[in-house]
């Protein structure tokens, strides 16, 4: 019997194409809800919890605590400790997060440090111009070039530091050749802890590119660790980094602070190796 042959008798598998059907429909949506879903494929809603569950333990899918909607997972088709450990986290924050959002017009993140990139945990932001543009831009935003990596980098203990600007230095990619000046490391260094924030490396795109936008990014610690770290992120032409940072830099500090103190309370501990 030949391969072609072969391949016309076997049967296809109905449950397999029915999850591929929902792992479509959430990625064609960003971000859907049950009914959304159920409307959309036609499967009843007890078939479509069976099959999200599937996802998510199988680390395809995310259910954002923000809205309560099914998004594409982080890191697709990763599972294990780390992905417990970000949904947690994910989880603790979110009504700090939803109080920070209504006071704050501009997209808000939440990030972990995922090797020497960072990583979004959730990826529900309002409705505005920047959203769109500003999503695909910043789903695993480069450690020295954004707001985010350049905070975490700023706050994490010292031996941690050394670790991730070791492996930048050898790194080939553009956006990691910073690593290998440390007199701009320590400059960033000392503005943030002077400051109490970090701001986007406003070099990585030209004055007049359509992707230029500014980000703002607190810390977010568990005594001398950085868990993550929140940021908002603005366009240039509406707002200046002054403007941004006296209406809203308090606003990220204390919903960091309130994060941390749900973390502490939880018993919330450090990420697994």
């Amino acid at each position: 019997m030949s391969d072609t042959t072969g391949v016309r008798s076997v049967k296809s598998i109905d449950a397999l194409r029915r999850g591929l059907d929902v792992m479509l429909a959430i990625q064609r949506s960003s971000a859907a809800t049950l009914s959304e879903l159920h409307r959309q494929t036609g499967l009843s809603k007890a078939t479509l919890l069976r099959i999200l569950k599937t996802l998510q333990q199988a680390g395809w899918a995310e259910r954002s605590e923000l809205d309560k909607r099914y998004v594409p997972a982080s890191a697709a088709g990763e599972s294990g400790p780390a992905v417990q450990w970000r949904a947690s986290l994910s989880a603790l924050a979110a009504q700090s997060r939803a109080t920070l959002q209504r006071l704050v017009p501009w997209p808000i993140d939440l990030g972990v440090r995922d090797g020497t990139a960072m990583l979004i945990l959730d990826t529900d932001r309002p409705r505005n111009g920047l959203a769109v543009n500003y999503r695909a831009l910043g789903f695993r935003p480069p450690m020295l070039l954004s707001s985010l990596g350049r905070c975490y980098l700023s706050f994490c203990p010292e031996e941690e530091r050394r670790e991730i600007l070791a492996a930048l230095a050898r790194s080939p990619s553009d956006t990691d050749r910073a690593a290998r000046r440390p007199e701009n490391i320590r400059r960033m260094m000392a503005h943030a802890h002077d400051q109490g924030y970090v701001v986007r490396d406003p070099a990585s795109t030209s004055m007049d590119s359509p992707d230029r936008f500014g980000a703002l990014s607190v810390p977010v610690r568990l005594d001398t660790l950085v868990v993550g770290c929140l940021s908002c992120a603005w366009l240039p032409a509406v707002k200046t980094e002054r403007e941004i940072v006296s209406a809203h830099l308090t606003d990220l500090q204390q919903a960091a602070q309130s994060i941390e103190r749900k973390l502490r309370q939880a018993g919330f501990g450090p990420p697994p190796a």
